[in-house]
């Protein structure tokens, strides 16, 4: 992630600090005075003038988090509970009804342990005003970031300059939330996955109902491919975290996502045994993963938020403009592919076409229609169906027209939008057999719509299921 975004604060002065300490003290003994069993005081180890900056307030809500679990886990309770967030750092108060020693033996565990542990500052009081020492419970000096001497001897000798802690502490915290936040959203895109396979009834496509029109394919087959993918889907939202350069030379990150594909798309061959299932969400998927990496490290603003879903668009148009500039090029002896060929005949770009102008079927009628069915009661599953539809209706689905033919998947989409355009929702849900059956019968598959489906339950679950960073 961009270190000048990630790592810009305001300076403060070493009287103000001196100020913070003087103030916490007072927060602590006001605190004290309503007799809990001991109190916790909770701040981040942070050298330098600049002590608030967007790592810094991950690393303390990370450590907030800690504090909350292990109250829980010792089956204890926080009776008050007062936060100072100030450009001097900031800090959490905690009175607690926990002997002292079972709290601070459980934090010093995770300063130990924890990949932040080297930051946090876990002070445990005792109803007198006393520290409980790191010492007296058995636990070692901390060492120096640096060096691994004891740390109140660089401390006290200056060994090393703050710009070279912070240094250090920078990686600490990057490498942290960045292996965390590439698992987080590449596990949900498996997630998108599992619920688009298991998604039932689809016309002509593999759920948990039947195998639709393919012979060769049925759940485990998606699911086995699915996790094969995974790590693919973590890889790209870490190249797009570590893309550190201007959306106008966005085009480069997406040249890194080609060669990764490449490896991804063997991958999943390898694990469905030779068998297509994913390679249309190996390209999209893989795209809509580092467009979102790439968001999150040129902005320090929460992925849940409208602004989102507004930039991730034009971060896809960047990344992608001479996507389809070898279609410009072609030649009836060398289309090879079927979407080639689906080009030269009818000017058929595909999930590429899509792509290439920032989904807009996907942000812009799909993701919008699905939260709209979605706040009129109706299950995910429910609002996943209609949604198909409506993908199934407008999309240029490839894999439609292959399985098909042109006239006939113009006839099906012309019809079904007829359709949607009067139908109520429930009405929608009750034609699924009918077209399940007919799509069945002629061995038609929309799978660029599923696809699509996919990528909308991925939207959705980024914006409601919040990292756990710890």
């Amino acid at each position: 992630m961009k270190h000048e975004l990630w790592t810009s604060g305001n300076c403060v002065s070493l009287e103000e600090i001196l100020n913070a300490r003087e103030n916490r003290v007072k927060i602590q003994q006001k605190m004290l005075q309503k007799a809990p069993t001991c109190l916790l005081s909770f701040t981040l180890n942070i050298p330098g003038p600049v002590k608030v900056f967007p790592y810094t307030k991950w690393a303390y809500e990370v450590g907030s988090s800690i504090i909350s679990k292990g109250v829980s886990l010792l089956n204890g309770d926080v009776l008050e509970q007062f936060e100072a967030k100030n450009e001097t750092g900031w800090e959490g108060f905690f009175a607690l009804n926990l002997p002292p020693e079972e709290i601070k033996t459980y934090l010093l565990e995770q300063e130990e342990h924890h990949p932040l542990g080297r930051l946090f500052d876990f002070d445990v009081l005792r109803t007198d005003g006393s520290k409980l020492s790191r010492q007296e419970l058995g636990f070692p000096e901390r060492t120096c970031l640096l060096c691994g001497n004891p740390a109140f001897l660089c401390g006290r000798s200056r060994t090393h300059s703050a710009q070279e802690l912070l240094a250090k502490e920078i990686e600490i915290m990057e490498n942290f939330f960045v292996f965390r936040l590439s698992n987080h959203i590449g596990l949900l895109m498996q997630k998108a996955l599992f619920y688009e396979v298991n998604t039932s009834l689809k016309p002509g496509l593999v759920d948990r109902l039947h195998n639709g029109s393919h012979k060769d394919m049925r759940l485990s087959t998606f699911i086995n491919s699915a996790y094969s993918l995974t790590d693919y889907f973590c890889q790209c939202v870490k190249e797009g975290l570590s893309c550190d350069c201007s959306k106008k030379e966005l085009p480069l990150l997406f040249q890194k996502l080609r060669g990764i594909g490449k490896q991804a798309e063997k991958n999943m061959l390898f694990a469905t045994q030779g068998i297509n299932t994913h390679k249309g969400i190996v390209f999209s998927g893989g795209i809509l993963c580092a467009a979102i990496g790439y968001y999150i490290s040129t902005n320090s603003k929460d992925i849940s938020s409208e602004n989102f879903l507004l930039s991730l668009p034009e971060i896809c148009r960047c990344m992608l403009p001479e996507l389809l500039s070898d279609y410009l090029t072609l030649t009836p002896d060398t289309a090879k592919t079927n979407g080639e060929k689906l080009y030269l005949k009818y000017k058929i770009t595909g999930i590429r076409g899509e792509a290439k102008e920032g989904f807009p079927l996907l942000f812009n009628v799909g993701f919008p229609l699905f939260q709209a069915v979605l706040k009129k009661g109706f299950s995910l599953w429910q609002a996943g169906l209609i949604t198909l539809l409506h993908y199934i209706a407008c999309t240029e689905d490839t894999n439609l027209i292959i399985r098909s033919d042109y006239q006939l998947a113009c006839k099906i989409q012309k019809n079904l939008q007829q359709f949607l355009a009067h139908a109520t929702y429930e009405k929608q849900l009750s034609i699924l057999p009918k077209l399940d059956a007919f799509f069945v019968s002629r061995n038609i598959s929309p799978g660029g719509s599923a696809d699509m489906l996919a990528l909308t339950y991925f939207l959705y679950f980024i914006q409601n299921i919040p990292c756990p960073f710890l």
